[in-house]
């Protein structure tokens, strides 16, 4: 992708995540891990890891959570992703839902479990059902949505590199 896309990523992620997404009643879809699986389908594994580290050290500033977790766990996203758009998915594949839902579910999982090590006593299950799983399916729609939205030729042309550009 080019470099003004990721600068307006940067400085637009943070204010569109907290103010225009707020709370969906109890939920908040992840912005961050959506845009990452698209760059992830769009740029390729090594590109898209390191969006990831940036997104989620993004996300961990914001929150003032402890620096870095976020980081790994979108890195390791944006790693998958890449691996997935060049291998096996494009852009227009009907199965995108399922693989942002997935990957939502994971990272959730993951900071859970880092969350555990570090502090104890979370509660995995209840976390699970009352709020991973809701949160991964708004995330999967917001990403789905933001697919579509790209998915126009003038969207991904200006989105690309030249040397970067394949045909869908």
């Amino acid at each position: 992708m080019k470099p003004r896309v990721y600068l307006v990523i940067f400085f637009l992620f943070v204010p569109i995540q907290a103010g225009l997404l707020g709370r969906l009643g109890n939920y908040r879809p992840d912005l961050g891990l959506a845009v990452l699986y698209i760059i992830g389908l769009l740029a390729g594994p090594a590109e898209a890891a390191l969006a990831g580290i940036g997104i989620g050290m993004l996300r961990d500033i914001g929150s003032a959570g402890l620096l870095g977790f976020s980081g790994f766990t979108h890195g390791l996203v944006g790693l998958l992703a890449g691996l997935l758009g060049r291998q096996v998915l494009n852009i227009a594949s009907p199965t995108n839902i399922v693989f942002i839902v997935l990957f939502s579910l994971v990272e959730n999982a993951l900071t859970s479990v880092l969350l555990q090590l570090v502090y104890g006593s979370v509660q995995f299950f209840n976390a699970l059902f009352s709020r991973m799983i809701p949160q991964a399916l708004l995330t999967g729609l917001l990403g789905i949505l933001l697919l579509r939205l790209i998915s126009r030729r003038s969207v991904l042309g200006w989105l690309r590199r030249r040397s970067s550009r394949k045909e869908l």
